[in-house]
């Protein structure tokens, strides 16, 4: 005697909303434990019984994560939906061969891994009739990029479908910079995508009891006390600071609406790069040196941002980024070019006297300038042998420290590139094209001149004066 089985049992509450949905992308992102896996693992299961025609691909980054991941769990789904499955009749017996799932009707699922493109390729309905009807991209974030997924769809997009459907499933990166995110912006513009972000709290209590258990959510709530970063992006599916950040003291009180007061002297730093970002930071200094804020900056990447622009576009860009700042704020300007781009700032010198720009100057920017030496007069040693772009990082973060940076909320490539920033393997700060150091660099030109008044600003306003607090 069959029971009936009501899919709001078995699949998480919050899953139900589109667990029936057909539209070509569905986006399910998260934290651990929200479910999302058991909700594709039922929905690929039923899907097929209800379908004979229907086959299945299922894509991770590695080919053997697959067995204690999706084809585990599936196995899982068919037993929920009252259908379990035999080995040998219906999936391979052992750890070796080729996997795969075969319901009882005969229709498959597939499995393959980016980093076996031949697995991929290999794919076919195992029936002149059947069609791959569901592709399930699992882990996202583990893909290369944008680009190898793209190609992975186009592969089983082909052929002719009564119905289409791709699943993303994921946990996203500590890092807003990784390209899922940018990717999910264009999804979307779509309509006929849905995107759903869950965590384990929008479980109702009945599910997280039965489902999670109680010593699960004992360490969800052990590691929420302990490490709220790591909680934060591993339960609740969020940009989060891990271990290695180097701006550590960076929050939302440092996120503010600059310019309300007015500016004693305007600085702008100018990170030029051909095959890199150039990047164009204005710093506005309060009166007394109480504070510095960052009411605006300019971000262009060949090949990221719209157009392709040569050395003459960018000088019209700084242009009209350095007239905005001067129409705002009518504080003559002084220009910090980076030194390692020298025919970049002769020729902005150059095009500041031909087009008669008054109130912009050029200033001898040292890139090597640091804070090394000792300054018993603040009780504090300074390592000699700090590298100069340490210095830079040192005094950031206790400009963060003392609340004596204010960042405007428009400079939205400024904002992560802070929260983002990490050391390597050897100390430095990440340089590999996965971050964006280009802002930091422009940042910090804007301030490098006056590193010393603003450090003796912060110890006075830590109350530290002669070496006596």
């Amino acid at each position: 005697m069959h029971r009936t089985i009501r899919i709001s049992e078995i699949v998480g509450e919050p899953h139900l909303k589109h667990f029936n949905s057909k539209k070509l992308h569905q986006i399910d992102k998260g934290g651990r434990n929200s479910l999302k896996s058991s909700k594709n693992e039922v929905k690929v299961g039923l899907t097929m019984l209800g379908d004979p025609n229907c086959e299945v691909a299922i894509i991770r980054q590695n080919h053997v994560d697959h067995r204690d991941t999706t084809f585990a769990g599936l196995k899982i789904g068919f037993e929920r939906l009252g259908y379990p499955l035999r080995a040998k009749r219906d999936y391979p017996l052992g750890k070796t061969g080729t996997l795969y799932i075969r319901t009882p009707q005969g229709n498959y699922v597939h499995f393959a891994g980016m980093n076996d493109p031949e697995s991929i390729k290999g794919i076919r309905p195992t029936q002149l009739n059947n069609a791959i009807k569901i592709l399930w991209l699992f882990e996202i974030t583990q893909f290369k990029s944008e680009y190898a997924m793209n190609q992975v769809i186009a592969t089983f997009l082909r052929g002719k479908k009564d119905y289409f459907m791709i699943l993303y499933e994921y946990n996203p990166h500590a890092k807003s910079s990784h390209w899922t995110y940018e990717w999910l912006r264009k999804m979307k513009q779509r309509t006929d995508t849905y995107i759903q972000h869950t965590n384990y709290n929008d479980l109702p209590d009945w599910q997280q009891q039965e489902w999670l258990g109680e010593l699960s959510i004992q360490e969800i709530n052990a590691l929420k006390e302990i490490d709220y970063e790591q909680y934060k992006n591993i339960y609740l599916g969020l940009t989060a600071n891990l271990v290695g950040t180097i701006y550590k003291k960076f929050n939302s009180s440092h996120v503010g609406k600059c310019g309300l007061s007015p500016y004693m002297k305007m600085d702008i730093g100018v990170d030029y790069g051909v095959t890199d970002a150039t990047v164009f930071t204005a710093r506005g200094t309060l009166a007394g040196f109480n504070g510095i804020e960052i009411p605006m900056s300019y971000y262009h990447k060949n090949g990221k941002s719209q157009g392709v622009y040569l050395q003459e576009d960018y000088l019209d860009r700084f242009f009209e980024f350095a007239d905005k700042v001067y129409n705002e704020y009518g504080v003559a300007t002084t220009v910090w070019v980076d030194s390692a781009n020298k025919d970049f700032k002769d020729t902005l010198e150059r095009e500041i006297v031909r087009r008669g720009v008054w109130y912009l100057v050029i200033g001898r920017l040292n890139k090597l300038k640091r804070l090394d030496k000792t300054n018993t007069k603040r009780g504090e040693i300074r390592k000699k042998d700090d590298s100069a772009l340490q210095g830079r990082i040192n005094l950031m973060n206790r400009m963060l420290g003392a609340g004596f940076i204010t960042i405007d909320p428009s400079n939205e490539e400024l904002i992560p590139a802070i929260i983002e920033a990490e050391y390597d393997k050897n100390n430095d700060r990440l340089d590999d094209g996965t971050v964006n150091v280009d802002s930091l660099d422009s940042l910090e030109y804007s301030w490098l001149d006056d590193m010393e008044i603003i450090d003796d600003k912060i110890f006075m306003k830590r109350g530290v004066i002669n070496g006596v607090r």
